[in-house]
C-alpha cells in the first residue's frame, strides 16, 4: 500500500476522532471509537483491502469513522430505513436520510459514500455482496429483535473478507435484549465468526484465525483501556476494554476529585457569603445606630435653634423698649468712665 495514502487516511480518521465525533448526534462511546479507530488501522498498515458498512446509521456517527477510513479505491455502504419508520419493526432509531449526508458532506467528503434506503431484511444473504460489496469492517446496528440481528450477523459473515471484522451495537444494551438473543442464536449455528472483544456497547466478531490477531493488536494498542481479558462469553473467550480498566478508573477518581474540589468550592463560597452577610448585617446595625445619633442631634439642633430664637426675641424686645432708650446715655457714661479708670 502507498504510504501516502496510508497516512492521510490516518489523519483522516484522526480528525474525525477530534472534532467530528463529538459535533454529530447519535450514540458511539469514545472508548469504543477508538477501539474500531484501532481496527481500521491495522487494516491499513496489514492492507487488508475492502469496504466497509453499517446497517442502522442513525446520523452517521459511528458510520463516519469507518467512512473516514477507507482508501481512495474503497466505498463505505450505508443502509437504514431512515423516514420510512413502518419498517422501523421495534422502533429502535429513528434515521435523517438529509441530516447523514449533510454530515457526510462535512466530515467524509473525501470517501465514496453509497447510500441505501432500505431495510436489512431486504437483503437476502446469498444477495449480500450486490448491496454491501466485500466489506472489511461490517458495523451492524439495525433491528434490535433477534431475527433481524441473527440476519445481519450472517448478511455481515457472507460479505467478510479475510482480514475483516464484524462490529456489533447493543449486545449487552438492558433495553435491547433481542440483540443478546439474536447473537447468541448466530453462534449457536453454523457460524463462520466468533467474539474477541467487548468495548462500552459494542462487541468485535472475526474468523478465529483473525480474532486472535486482533485481540493481540488492541490489547497492545489500549493497554490503559483493558479492563479484564479473556472472559468467557458464549463459548468464546473475549478481553473487556472500558469497564475497570486503568483509564476508567482514573476518569472515575477525576471525576470525584472535581467532585470534592467543586463542593469545597461550593462551601468556601457558602462560608464566604455567610461572612460577608455577617458584615452587611455588622454595617445595617451601625447605619441604624448612625441613624439614630443623627436624629437626636438634629433634635439637639432644633433645640438649640429654639433657644437661640428666643434669646433674639427677648434681646430684641428689651432693645426696643422706652427704658432701653432712655438709659442709653447714661450706660455710655458708665462705658466712658470704666475706660478712663483703665487707661
Amino acid at each position: 500500500m502507498d504510504e501516502n495514502v496510508r497516512t492521510e487516511v490516518q489523519k483522516r480518521l484522526d480528525r474525525y476522532l477530534t472534532d467530528g465525533l463529538a459535533a454529530v448526534t447519535g450514540w458511539f462511546e469514545p472508548d469504543s471509537a477508538e477501539v474500531v479507530a484501532t481496527v481500521l488501522g491495522h487494516q491499513l498498515a496489514t492492507d487488508v483491502r475492502g469496504d466497509v458498512a453499517e446497517i442502522g446509521v442513525h446520523h452517521g456517527k459511528s458510520f463516519l469513522l469507518l467512512a473516514n477510513g477507507v482508501r481512495p479505491d474503497e466505498r463505505a455502504v450505508a443502509l437504514d430505513v431512515f423516514e420510512d419508520q413502518a419498517r422501523n419493526v421495534d422502533d429502535s432509531g429513528r434515521g435523517d436520510r438529509d441530516v447523514l449526508e449533510r454530515n457526510v458532506a462535512q466530515w467524509a467528503a473525501e470517501s465514496e459514500v453509497v447510500v441505501v434506503q432500505a431495510s436489512s431484511t431486504d437483503v437476502a444473504v446469498a444477495d449480500a455482496a450486490s448491496t454491501f460489496g466485500r466489506v472489511r469492517l461490517f458495523s451492524v446496528d439495525g433491528g434490535h429483535t433477534s431475527e433481524i440481528t441473527r440476519h445481519d450477523l450472517l448478511l455481515a459473515e457472507t460479505v467478510l473478507v479475510d482480514g475483516g471484522v464484524v462490529v456489533l451495537d447493543d449486545v449487552l444494551n438492558a433495553h435491547w435484549l433481542g440483540v443478546l438473543t439474536g447473537l447468541t442464536h448466530y453462534l449457536a449455528g453454523d457460524h463462520g465468526l466468533v467474539p474477541f472483544a467487548l468495548s462500552p456497547n459494542k462487541v468485535y466478531l472475526a474468523a478465529p484465525a483473525d480474532a486472535a490477531t486482533y485481540a493481540e493488536v488492541l490489547r497492545e494498542a489500549h493497554p490503559d483501556l483493558l479492563g479484564k481479558r479473556d472472559v468467557e462469553l458464549l463459548g468464546s473467550r473475549i478481553d473487556i476494554y472500558g469497564q475497570g480498566s486503568p483509564r476508567v478508573r482514573q476518569r472515575y477518581a477525576d471525576d470525584v476529585a472535581e467532585r470534592s474540589s467543586r463542593h469545597a468550592a461550593v462551601a468556601a463560597a457558602a462560608a464566604s457569603v455567610a461572612t460577608a452577610e455577617g458584615r452587611v448585617a455588622e454595617l445595617q446595625d451601625a447605619r441604624e445606630a448612625t441613624g439614630r445619633r443623627i436624629e437626636e442631634l438634629a433634635l439637639l439642633l432644633a433645640e438649640e435653634k429654639r433657644a437661640r430664637l428666643a434669646a433674639e426675641r427677648r434681646i430684641a424686645a428689651m432693645t426696643g423698649s422706652t427704658s432701653w432708650r432712655l438709659t442709653t446715655p447714661v450706660r455710655a457714661a458708665s462705658g466712658w468712665a470704666k475706660a478712663r479708670r483703665r487707661g
